[in-house]
């Protein structure tokens, strides 16, 4: 949220205020450090792992509860 604007305000953003909003966003991006390549990649690599584990782990839970309702006949 912009500085001065609360949550209820509901007045339009002139040229003035939407100049000020840019200014801090190009300001608060100047001031983020950006991964590295390498970092970026690991990062990646992990979000990746982490997915494939995942559904490798429901994969299995689907198939021994498939192959349980199948065994009892709890579905018809």
């Amino acid at each position: 949220m912009a500085v001065g604007q609360t949550s209820g305000d509901k007045t339009p953003l002139t040229p003035v205020k939407r100049k000020n909003i840019l200014a801090e966003v190009m300001y608060e991006l100047k001031n983020v450090t950006w991964p590295t390549l390498p970092e970026a990649w690991r990062l990646t690599m992990v979000v990746l792992a982490v997915i494939v584990s995942m559904a490798i782990y429901m994969g299995i839970i689907d198939a021994v509860l498939s192959t349980l309702t199948k065994t009892f006949h709890l579905i018809k």
